[in-house]
């Protein structure tokens, strides 16, 4: 092994914390002098973001620039990558779990026939060898994979710590794409965010989830109450989705987000694998439910069983005192 590269994402014109964790996971290969870790960036005006680089730790930061990379489209960035990866023969090509993350990952691997790995949760290598422990059966398992010096991988949310501060200088190495947006068959034109009330859902340190327990839409309500109170991000389950009380970019489980809050309360869920799947890395699991065998109250931190509707209105009026 000699090179490991982290891909940088951005969310709202800053470096997101995802591409922190990242570097975290791939902190102790470097620590170990396993291999030598960078960071790569793509968009345009990236020397705006320079006064964060030599914070991260990298002692080698690569830009690719042009301007048809400002909305980081993923068909031109994996294709960057991928050329100059060809060339540069990185051991690790590591990208966060997210939508972006994940599809210009897959682009990545496929250009290079490299293995691709997506949420893993553990990572350990030696000179020979990559091996990754990554989510399978909804959350419920990990399978641990045994992957060639070459591979591509999306790291799992809120698993590893973000390396601490760190004041050295990086080097930058400023490269100008080559690929342009009449290269690629199909380009995002515009992305717009939904519109939403409160935080947004995969980034909320603290959730408050409703399920079909919660009895109506009426009832719901109190949900957003509780949400808005603490200052949280709402989810919902498939069923109460599926039966139209919120949209779907609320919905948390296997066909929705994956989320990993510092504090999840999941009110009338009865905890179906799906569900578990897209919140069971959450650090705290506080669960009301009527039902004292639902499955929910097998991963709580902390139950109450009981009427949610009764239980969240005397929350919200103690909170209000």
């Amino acid at each position: 092994m000699k090179y490991m590269w982290t891909i940088g994402e951005f969310e709202n014109g800053v470096l997101s914390e995802t591409t922190a964790e990242v570097l975290g996971c791939l902190s102790p290969i470097q620590d170990s002098q396993l291999a030598e870790s960078s960071l790569v960036l793509a968009g345009s005006n990236l020397l705006l973001h320079s006064p964060v680089f030599g914070r991260l730790g990298q002692p080698l930061t690569i830009l690719i620039e042009s301007d048809d990379l400002a909305d980081l489209e993923p068909g031109i960035v994996a294709r960057e990558v991928a050329d100059l990866a060809i060339n540069r023969k990185p051991s690790i090509i590591a990208l966060p779990c997210t939508v972006w993350g994940s599809d210009v990952a897959a682009r990545i691997a496929a250009r290079l026939n490299y293995p691709l790995v997506t949420d893993v949760v553990g990572l350990d290598a030696t000179e020979d060898r990559i091996v990754v422990e990554r989510l399978s059966f909804g959350g419920q398992h990990k399978a641990t994979i045994n992957l060639p010096p070459e591979c591509v991988m999306t790291v799992h949310k809120r698993i590893f710590r973000q390396p601490r501060p760190a004041d050295i200088t990086a080097t930058l190495e400023r490269l100008e794409a080559a690929t342009s947006k009449a290269d690629i068959k199909k380009v995002i034109e515009k992305v717009e965010p939904l519109s939403s009330e409160g935080p947004v859902l995969v980034d909320s340190p603290v959730i408050v989830s409703g399920g079909r327990g919660m009895g109506s839409p009426e009832n719901f309500k109190l949900i957003k109450e509780l949400a808005k109170k603490l200052g949280a991000a709402y989810g919902a389950s498939r069923a109460v989705v599926d039966s139209g009380w919120v949209d779907s970019s609320h919905q948390v489980g296997l066909t929705g987000k994956v989320v990993s809050p510092r504090l999840y309360i999941a009110c009338g869920i009865s905890g179906a694998d799906q569900h578990l799947a897209g919140m069971r890395t959450s650090d705290v699991i506080v669960a009301i439910n009527r039902d004292p065998d639902a499955p929910i109250f097998k991963v709580a931190s902390y139950g109450i069983v009981g009427d949610c509707v009764e239980t969240l209105t005397q929350l919200i009026e103690q909170l209000g005192k």
